[in-house]
């Protein structure tokens, strides 16, 4: 076996006992509003968000009452935060005068989740996504 290989499973092992302890949880993009960070299809992981944890540039997952919105966090004043696709042609403007979340933006009560990285490097597994999409 190759020193890659028993990396890999390392790895899937970790991510594996993370998730089944609840520490890790994962999420299904649907949608191309966050190209080419996310796909549609693309199964992410992410941990419950803490204060000073999220600032400019994070990736949150909240729901806006219509279901769950995965976007970038882009502006955040008074304890709101602004979240945005990242795909300049799907969402060209912030989600909050696109009408997806409230006018002056959401706050650590709505956000669900915080999209999990490694060094500013985000973990999804592609394709995986699809499984939950279709049988939600």
């Amino acid at each position: 076996m190759k020193k890659i290989d028993v990396l890999i499973i390392l790895i899937l092992i970790i991510f594996y006992g993370l998730t089944l302890s609840g520490t890790l949880r994962t999420a299904s993009v649907e949608g191309v509003s966050m190209y080419p960070i996310f796909q549609n299809g693309y199964m992410v992981f992410y941990t419950k968000p803490e204060l000073n944890t999220i600032h400019i540039g994070s990736i949150v997952i909240y729901n806006n009452g219509k279901g769950y919105v995965i976007h970038e966090v882009v502006s955040y004043n008074n304890n709101q935060y602004i979240t945005k696709g990242t795909d300049p042609y799907t969402n060209p403007l912030p989600d909050n005068q696109l009408g997806i979340e409230p006018p002056n933006g959401i706050t650590l009560n709505d956000i669900i989740g915080q999209v999990f990285s490694i060094n500013g490097r985000y973990i999804a597994i592609p394709y995986l996504g699809y499984l939950s999409i279709i049988f939600s």
